[in-house]
């Protein structure tokens, strides 16, 4: 089965301009859990993850690279436009 939410690494000025575009321009990256996306983060210095959801399965594909021993890394075929933010290390929260 195919993850139904994916976790995006990213940084905070890309994360504000998927806000301010309302979309994530397609392919789009992510790993199948929150702790396989946290270490892409160490290993890149990427700040921001970001939750995604919002595609049919048919869209969904598995990367033959970027995995780590936490979890899975995938593909997106088409623009995401359904996320939430869930953890920005440079936050002061």
């Amino acid at each position: 089965m195919k993850p139904t939410k994916l976790y995006h690494c990213t940084t905070q000025k890309k994360a504000k301009l998927y806000r301010e575009s309302g979309h994530i321009i397609k392919p789009v990256r992510g790993f199948d859990n929150f702790q396989a996306a946290l270490a892409w983060c160490v290993k890149t210095g990427r700040t921001v993850v970001l939750e995604l959801d919002g595609w049919e399965q048919d869209d969904i594909h598995k990367l033959p690279d970027h995995h780590n021993r936490y979890g899975n890394a995938f593909w997106v075929d088409k623009n995401v436009t359904s996320w939430k933010g869930i953890f920005d290390a440079s936050s002061d929260a």
